[in-house]
């Protein structure tokens, strides 16, 4: 199984198709995981879970076997053997501490029936915090039930709207050169830029594609940018050929000379 920890203080289990096979949450974020896998003294595989509230818990699969309680937060686990012992749990804590944990050679790391039964039971019993019904979600819901049809078409209206204006805003930024379609020669160029790095010293990928039914040749690229900002050692070059159906890539190295960390544009 595929263990995954969220940030909303709980712990998915898929498998390798994808499905979900359980989940559980927590009182307080996940800090760490760590597999408990034992083979000498015995055949056992589970999961160490680290709470930012201190705890330590103990999971096979989605059955609560152990938990540990300690003062402070746990930033790390490591779970094997130590010395002569078998199976050891390192723990770091947030005060710079670190504790060891012996795993005894007798240690109940199974539930029985009727635990299992009663922890099933307790998970049962806990409410679902729901929320009231506030008196805006009455009304918002009267609304609903007595004008669908009307609610309906003012959503369509509005989606129609915003498809328009987000294919008015595409074609005004083709228009001024910003987009990734340009024209060279009635032949349309497709490229794209990809920035790759944080910084100070960062690449710009340039992909060009010609998807056109001709063959382009010496075309010229520029960039423009602030010279006070940036520092680009080639400019301007210029692609020898462009072959339609082809992707060609180019990279320009550029490097932030501001000592305040400025930006700017480049195009």
């Amino acid at each position: 199984d595929i263990i995954i920890a969220t940030m909303n203080c709980s712990m998915h289990s898929y498998g390798f198709k994808g499905k979900i096979n359980y989940s559980i949450y927590f009182p307080a974020p996940v800090t760490n995981l760590c597999e408990m896998r034992l083979t000498k003294m015995r055949n056992f595989e589970g999961i160490i879970v680290g709470l930012g509230n201190g705890e330590i818990r103990l999971y096979n699969k989605r059955d609560l076997i152990s938990t540990i309680k300690c003062k402070t937060a746990i930033t790390g686990l490591i779970f094997g053997p130590f010395g002569r012992e078998a199976g050891a749990l390192l723990i770091a804590h947030r005060n710079r501490a670190l504790s060891v944990k012996m795993l005894r050679r007798q240690a109940k790391l199974e539930l029985d029936p009727e635990e299992k039964k009663s922890q099933e039971r307790k998970e049962s019993q806990n409410p679902l915090d729901v929320p009231q019904k506030t008196k805006l979600f009455v009304e918002q819901m009267k609304r609903e039930q007595d004008q669908p049809v009307e609610m309906h078409r003012k959503f369509q209206r509005d989606l129609c709207k915003l498809r328009l204006a987000t294919a008015q805003a595409y074609v005004k930024i083709i228009q001024h050169g910003q987009g990734p379609l340009s024209t060279a020669g009635h032949v349309p160029l497709h490229l794209d830029a990809q920035v790759h790095g944080l910084g100070p010293c960062f690449k710009i990928k340039l992909t060009l594609r010609n998807n056109g039914n001709k063959a382009l040749y010496n075309i010229p690229l520029t960039t423009v940018y602030d010279e006070k900002l940036y520092r680009i050692d080639r400019p301007m070059f210029k692609a020898a050929s462009i072959v339609p159906g082809l992707d060609y890539q180019y990279d320009i190295d550029v490097i932030a000379i501001d000592e305040n960390g400025a930006s700017a544009p480049i195009k």
